[in-house]
């Protein structure tokens, strides 16, 4: 015996599957996240930056100003800082 199907019910039925489904963007963020966490340098330079950030190591950038102030005559940075936007 073949069961009736209405038009409502396909339209419910796609409703639960998009619900459940992951967009592009996630699996994008996913693999994105996937490959810095198997990279063993980028690794190793998001803890030394974490500790950086314990250690007080870090300069409160207001803007471009403040920015431009850390670099040297010839556009590289003064000393290794890391800088938290504001």
């Amino acid at each position: 015996m073949l069961e009736t199907v209405t038009l409502k019910d396909v339209y419910r039925e796609l409703r639960e599957i998009k619900q459940r489904m992951v967009s592009k963007e996630e699996v994008q963020q996913l693999l994105e996240t996937i490959e810095i966490l198997h990279n063993p340098q980028t690794m190793r330079q998001i803890r030394a930056s974490e500790e950086d950030i314990r250690a007080g190591r870090t300069k409160l950038v207001r803007g471009m100003k403040d920015l431009l102030a850390e670099l040297d005559y010839y556009g590289k940075w003064r000393a290794p800082i890391l800088f938290l936007l504001h």
